[in-house]
C-alpha cells in the first residue's frame, strides 16, 4: 500500500503544480541605427505575416475542392476497413463459439462457467464514414498555420541591438 502512495504521489504533485507560460519582453535598441534597423526587420515580418495569410486563405478556399476529389478515396477506404472489420468479427464470433462448445460441453448447466485463458476482446469498428464536412475539416487542418515568421524576426531583433527576455508567469497573468 505504501508503495502505491509512493507511485502515486508524484503524479498528484504535479498535477497541482501551477501552471505557467513562457512570455517574452522585447526591449529594442536605444541609438537610431538600431531602431532604422528595427524597422526594416518590422517591415520583414509584416510581409511575412502577410505572405503567410495568403497563402492559409488560398488553402482554405481550396479546401472544398481538395475533399470534394479526396472523398471518393476516402469512401473506398471507409468500405474496405468495413470488410476487414466484418471479416475478423466473423473469425472472432467462430473463436468464441468454437471455445464455448469445448468447453461447455463437459460441464454441468449448474456449475459456474471457469475462465478458461486470456480473453480476447470483440474487433473495434471503424470511426463513421466520411463526410463531405470531415473532408473539408480534414483539408482545412491541413493548411499551415505557423509559416515560422517568428524566428527570423527575433534573429533581426537581436542583430538590431535589441534584447529578448523570457519570464515565466501564471496562465492567468498575461503580457502587460
Amino acid at each position: 500500500m505504501i508503495r502505491l502512495g509512493l507511485l502515486v504521489l508524484p503524479l498528484l504533485l504535479t498535477a497541482c503544480a501551477p501552471q505557467t507560460v513562457v512570455v517574452k519582453r522585447y526591449q529594442p535598441p536605444v541609438d537610431a541605427a538600431g531602431q532604422s534597423c528595427l524597422k526594416n526587420c518590422e517591415a520583414e515580418l509584416a510581409a511575412c505575416q502577410a505572405r503567410c495569410k495568403a497563402e492559409r486563405d488560398a488553402c482554405e478556399a481550396q479546401a472544398e475542392v481538395r475533399a470534394r476529389e479526396n472523398l471518393p478515396k476516402a469512401l473506398d477506404a471507409y468500405a474496405a476497413a468495413m470488410d476487414q472489420y466484418r471479416t475478423e468479427l466473423l473469425f472472432w464470433r467462430l473463436n468464441v463459439w468454437q471455445d464455448d462448445w469445448f468447453y461447455d460441453r463437459f460441464r454441468p448447466r449448474w456449475a459456474p462457467r471457469p475462465f478458461y485463458g486470456w480473453y480476447d476482446p470483440p474487433p473495434q469498428p471503424p470511426a463513421g464514414p466520411p463526410t463531405l464536412a470531415s473532408e473539408i475539416a480534414r483539408a482545412r487542418a491541413a493548411c499551415r498555420k505557423d509559416c515560422g515568421c517568428q524566428p527570423p524576426y527575433e534573429a533581426c531583433f537581436l542583430r538590431c541591438g535589441g534584447r529578448i527576455t523570457e519570464e515565466r508567469r501564471p496562465v492567468g497573468e498575461g503580457a502587460e
